[in-house]
């Protein structure tokens, strides 16, 4: 397995990515001083009908002797505080013996090792917990910086805590038993960090994302890995996200996380994201930050990876009231990450209203 580390001193912890992979992940739990005997794994029905035995197996190969489940519903709207709420009752159950600190493994998408990593925060103040990505998103993304939340009725994410993770173990096999509808979302990341930090992985989605598509094995190993290794460096110069760097992550979100509560579990979090670039893109031309031609190689690589460019039938008035509660506005001032060129970016603060609201408009219509 290809292993990548984010250094971060005291909280350092590796990346592995492989194919097929799943069956060792006991033993990389053990390797790293994991290998607890009690043994928690947060997942959702789907996931953990398929992978469920695969992990108890193998951890049990590990010599953990106590290995619980734990199944959060599908889906994001399921992100919230009474299922953050039911998982860590659930550990309390599990994990009665306060002389024994469990482990929590997540094993599914986004929305498992958010709440699930949240869950590893909170319960007795903080347990060791491993990320087991299913999803292209997760792999790239959210398994990695150490971002846990749950959602709540005013917006994505605003509940949580900053808390990394002991091991990220990234088995590009389960990406194989996804729907394509949920490796083409999880492409919406992968442009974002070619479209951010680096314009030779942009150039080499240009000449792949088919194959990538297509879970070709050499194709997709080099752009996770990739994707991986920017995500890393990002965090290890700005675990906390407050030395205006891991910012840039959040490109084609402000507007993206709005227009996915708008649209109301109509759109993937990663069809929302696509949406949001390419109305920062439109908007960085407007601003005079770049020329034409980067948002249309922008537009038309989400094309190719058959994400959506507007989000029709969304209400303008409602995506803007949603993004009047984003997190990252400050004291009430827009914040946009937007591109002076393919691999770079600029965070922008009050941007004008009517050119945030055009953008919108145009989004959406």
């Amino acid at each position: 397995m290809e292993a990548i580390g984010v250094e971060l001193g005291k909280r350092s912890y590796d990346i592995l990515i492989g194919f097929d992979c799943l069956p060792g992940l006991g033993e990389a739990m053990k390797e790293r001083g994991l290998a607890s005997d009690n043994v928690a794994v947060i997942t959702s029905p789907r996931i953990g009908g398929l992978y469920y035995d695969t992990v108890e197996g193998a951890l049990h190969e590990a010599g953990i002797t106590s290995v619980g489940r734990w199944d959060v519903p599908d889906g994001e709207e399921n992100k919230s505080l009474d299922n953050f709420a039911a998982a860590v009752r659930w550990l309390a159950r599990f994990a009665p013996d306060p002389s024994i600190e469990p482990a929590v493994v997540t094993l599914g998408g986004g929305v498992i090792g958010d709440l699930g990593g949240f869950a590893a925060a909170s319960f007795r103040r903080g347990v060791p917990y491993v990320q087991v990505p299913t999803t292209l998103l997760a792999a790239v993304d959210s398994s990695v910086g150490g971002k846990t939340a749950v959602n709540l009725p005013e917006g994505k994410n605003l509940v949580g805590a900053f808390y990394q993770p002991r091991l990220v173990y990234v088995d590009l096999g389960t990406l194989r038993t996804l729907p394509e509808r949920e490796v083409r979302s999880g492409m919406a990341e992968v442009i974002k960090y070619g479209a951010i930090l680096d314009a030779d992985l942009f150039q080499f989605l240009e000449e792949s994302v088919e194959e990538a598509l297509g879970l070709e094995a050499a194709v997709l190993t080099r752009i996770v890995s990739r994707c991986v290794e920017l995500k890393a460096e990002v965090v290890r110069q700005d675990e906390l996200d407050r030395a205006h760097v891991r910012v840039c992550l959040n490109f084609g979100h402000t507007l993206g996380h709005a227009i996915e509560k708008a649209a109301d579990g109509r759109l993937t979090h990663g069809e929302s994201v696509a949406v949001g670039m390419v109305a920062a893109a439109r908007m960085s031309v407007a601003s005079g930050l770049c020329e034409a031609e980067v948002e249309a190689r922008l537009r038309d690589l989400v094309v190719r990876a058959g994400l959506p460019v507007r989000a029709e039938g969304v209400e303008l008035e409602r995506v803007l009231a949603f993004m009047a509660h984003d997190k990252k506005f400050i004291a009430g001032r827009n914040r946009f990450v937007l591109l002076s060129d393919i691999g770079r970016w600029v965070e922008r603060e009050g941007v004008p209203t009517d050119l945030v609201r055009r953008a919108a408009r145009e989004a959406i219509s």
